[in-house]
C-alpha cells in the first residue's frame, strides 16, 4: 500500500533532488502539498528516467492541444514541466500540462501593436515561495522597415494556489522600443540584465546588455559590446557574458553602462573574450545549454552538444576543460536526414533532434564537474523517437518532467509523456 504520510514523501523529495540537484524546484511552497499532491510531483518526476530509456518507440502518453496558428507561434516549456507558454503577437496564452484537456488560459493580453512575437526569455526567480518567473517579449516586423519600432515588453508572472486550481497571473513591469530593424536576434533575460545579439552585415555580431528595470521608452541603460561572431549568449553573475562562436565558447566582460537616449545606436568595440575553450566538432548545434553551474575562481560549467556530442565543459581562467559525454560522430542510420537540426540540453537528459527523428539521451555528470578525463560516459543511454508531423519543426523538452512538445500542424499541437506517471494524461 502506498503511504500518505507527508513527512514520507518530503523524505522522498528531498532524496530526488539530492540526485539531481539542478532540477526545477517546486511551483509552490512545500507546506501548500498535501500528501497526495506531493506524492504525484515526487512520482512523476522520479519515473522519468524510466519511461525516458524505454526500448518501446511510443510515448507512455500523448495528448494533441488545439492550436490556432500553431506554426506562427512562438513556444516555452517552464522549468518543471508544467506550464506551457504561447506567444504570438505579443500575448501569452498558458496550458497546464498537467491536465491537458483543460483550455488555454491567456495570461498576458495582446498589446496595442500587434507586431509578431521575434523572442520569449524566461527567468525563473529562486528566492520566491511560489512559482514566479520574468519574461521578456520581443516584437518585430524583422522582413519590414516600413513597420513601428521594435518592442520589447517585461512582465512579472506568478502562480497563484496549488494543485489542480493553480493559475497564472501576470503584471505589467516595463516596455521599451527600439528603432533598429534585428535581423538574426537572439536573446537571454537573468536578473536585473537583458542581453540581446544581433548580426550586421560587415560588422560583425552585435551585444546590447539591458539594466531592463531602468529602461523605458524615453532612455536606455544599457552595455554594448561587439565580437567577430557568434550565434548565442548567456549573462553570467558578475558582469561577465557567454558567447557561443561556431565550436569556441567565450567569457567577456560586460563594459560599463550608460545611459541613452533611445535612438542612441552605437555598435560599442570590438571586444577581447577573457578566456575561452573550443569544443570538438564543426558547430555548436542550436546554441541552446543546460542551466550553468557557478564554480569557484570564475569557473562555469555546463552541457552542450556540437555535432560531434553531447559534452560537459569547464570554462576556467586556469584550466578549462570538455568531457564527451555521448558520441555523435556516427550519425543514427534510421535518420531519414542525418542534418541536426536542433538540441534541448540538461544536466541529465537531452533532446537531440533531426529532420525526422530524435535522440533521448540520458547521463550521469555530477562526477564529471571538476576534474577533466576523456573516457566517454558510461552511464549514458539513448532512445529513439519519431516525429509523427511536418518534418523539420523545432521540438521543446523539459527536464524535470521528461514532456516533450512539438507543433504538429498549422491548428495544433502534439505533448508527449515520457514519465511512467503520466501514462494516463
Amino acid at each position: 500500500m502506498v503511504s500518505r504520510s507527508l513527512s514520507v514523501w518530503r523524505g522522498q523529495y528531498a532524496r530526488y533532488m539530492t540526485a539531481n540537484p539542478n532540477a526545477a524546484p517546486l511551483d509552490a511552497p512545500m507546506y501548500m502539498y498535501s500528501p497526495t499532491e506531493l506524492e504525484e510531483v515526487v512520482l512523476q518526476r522520479s519515473a522519468v528516467d524510466q519511461g525516458w530509456l524505454a526500448r518501446a518507440e511510443r510515448p507512455v502518453s500523448t495528448t494533441i492541444i488545439p492550436h490556432v496558428e500553431a506554426n506562427r507561434a512562438t513556444l516555452h516549456i517552464v522549468a518543471g514541466g508544467r506550464w506551457l507558454l504561447s506567444s504570438i503577437q505579443g500575448s501569452i496564452t498558458a496550458y497546464d500540462l498537467d491536465s491537458p484537456s483543460a483550455p488555454g488560459k491567456l495570461v498576458i493580453p495582446k498589446p496595442i501593436v500587434g507586431q509578431a512575437t521575434t523572442n520569449l526569455s524566461i527567468d525563473v526567480l529562486t528566492d520566491t515561495s511560489a512559482l514566479t518567473f520574468n519574461i521578456a517579449i520581443e516584437q518585430g516586423s524583422p522582413m519590414n522597415y516600413d513597420e513601428p519600432p521594435w518592442w520589447t515588453n517585461f512582465w512579472q508572472v506568478k502562480m497563484h494556489g496549488c494543485g489542480s486550481d493553480a493559475e497564472l497571473r501576470a503584471i505589467h513591469l516595463t516596455s521599451f522600443t527600439t528603432p533598429s530593424l534585428f535581423r538574426g536576434m537572439v536573446a537571454c533575460l537573468s536578473g536585473q540584465h537583458y542581453a540581446r545579439s544581433f548580426r550586421s552585415t560587415g560588422s560583425g555580431r552585435f551585444h546590447e546588455i539591458y539594466m531592463w528595470g531602468e529602461t523605458n521608452l524615453h532612455e536606455h541603460r544599457k552595455a554594448v559590446m561587439r565580437s567577430t561572431s557568434g550565434n548565442a549568449i548567456r549573462i553570467l553573475p558578475n558582469g561577465k557574458l557567454l558567447v557561443f562562436d561556431h565550436t569556441e565558447m567565450q567569457i567577456y566582460d560586460i563594459p560599463p553602462f550608460e545611459t541613452v537616449p533611445v535612438w542612441e545606436q552605437n555598435r560599442g568595440p570590438l571586444a577581447t573574450p577573457l578566456y575561452s575553450v573550443l569544443l570538438p566538432g564543426t558547430r555548436i548545434v542550436g546554441g541552446n545549454s543546460s542551466s550553468i553551474v557557478i564554480q569557484p575562481s570564475n569557473a562555469y560549467s555546463l552541457i552542450v552538444c556540437t555535432d560531434a556530442g553531447i559534452l560537459a565543459v569547464t570554462l576556467s581562467p586556469t584550466a578549462s576543460h570538455v568531457r564527451i559525454l555521448f558520441p555523435l560522430t556516427e550519425e543514427p542510420s534510421y535518420a531519414h536526414e542525418t542534418h541536426l537540426t536542433d538540441v534541448r540540453m540538461g544536466w541529465r537528459r537531452a533532446y537531440i533532434q533531426y529532420y525526422e527523428d530524435a535522440l533521448a539521451v540520458s547521463y550521469d555528470t555530477q562526477q564529471h564537474l571538476v576534474q577533466p578525463t576523456t573516457v566517454v560516459a558510461e552511464s549514458c543511454a539513448f532512445r529513439r523517437i519519431m516525429i509523427p508531423n511536418n518534418p523539420g519543426y523545432k521540438s521543446l523538452t523539459d527536464e524535470s518532467s521528461g514532456r516533450v512538445v512539438m507543433v504538429k500542424s498549422e491548428s495544433s499541437i502534439i505533448i508527449y509523456y515520457y514519465s511512467l506517471y503520466d501514462v494516463y494524461k
